[in-house]
């Protein structure tokens, strides 16, 4: 038999994957699981945007990959579809540590992501910001994620304060801040913060182990193609998963395992696979 070119392999047709982007970190299940409470609180805290006025502020906290941040994007995308007037911006602060760099991501979510920012300063930005929701009577909601990672805690206060209270410089200016962290660690905020913020706390516990079994098996459904993966080989990769506290782990080892099994040319994962 002639070996295989690099095209040949390249252009081969998979027998693992129905959908490899269910197993991606921006993938959001249509049947959204075991965080429908949470969701329904946050939604609950927003019926004041049918009435123009932002929505109340909230700090979502729980351990690494509870789903936080999954919640945050399906809440969003709930309040994009209902409401034309509001503009949601979620920010990972684990990349954007400063103000001038979350106050850059909300300018291009606005304005587009080949927006030139350069000569630009963080007030200039901020400025134009200000004058753009105004104009259009929008809403501006920002989700900091991780805000805890933003560079130290002046810097914090700095952007915190300037986004809560831009209301009293910009008349009519309206902004809610979503705060999400999974440590609890020291954080100091200034008085003139704590004033404004007030935020209402999302609890998000750990996963059970059948939750985390019935997750991974919903992935497994959506992102296999059928009988590739027994649930024997599902609840192996819950229990891994239910060890570490953190289902994207789960969710990576299910991945590696189809990889495993298309590299060698299997039609099935087996356990050698998952690890």
């Amino acid at each position: 038999m002639d070996k295989q070119t690099f095209e040949d392999i390249i252009d081969e047709t998979g027998t693992i994957f129905r959908d490899i982007d269910v197993f991606g970190p921006n993938y959001l299940p249509e049947i959204y699981k075991y965080r429908d409470k949470q969701l329904y609180e946050m939604v609950s805290f927003c019926r004041g945007l049918k009435n123009g006025h932002p929505p109340q502020n909230m700090m979502l906290v729980g351990k690494y990959a509870t789903g936080k941040t999954s919640t945050i994007l399906k809440y969003f995308n709930l309040i994009e579809e209902r409401f034309n007037n509001v503009l949601c911006v979620h920010i990972n602060c684990q990349v954007n540590k400063t103000e001038y760099k979350v106050f850059t991501q909300i300018y291009k979510r606005l304005f587009g992501e080949n927006v030139n920012v350069n000569g630009l300063s963080t007030f200039n930005i901020f400025e134009k910001l200000m004058k753009e929701i105004r104009k259009d009577n929008k809403i501006l909601i920002v989700a900091l994620d991780d805000f805890d990672f933003i560079k130290n805690d002046k810097e914090l206060n700095k952007t915190l304060y300037n986004l809560l209270r831009a209301h009293e410089t910009y008349n009519n200016a309206k902004i809610s801040v979503i705060t999400i962290t999974s440590q609890r660690k020291s954080i100091i905020l200034n008085d003139s913060v704590i004033s404004s913020f007030h935020p209402v706390e999302i609890n998000f516990p750990r996963y059970t182990h059948s939750q985390i079994f019935d997750i991974l098996k919903h992935r497994c459904i959506a992102g296999f193609y059928p009988g590739v993966i027994s649930e024997k080989l599902i609840n192996l990769a819950s229990d891994y998963t239910f060890e570490r506290e953190d289902l994207r782990y789960g969710i990576k080892l299910l991945s590696k395992a189809g990889e495993r099994a298309e590299t060698y040319g299997s039609s099935k994962i087996t356990e050698d696979y998952i690890y």
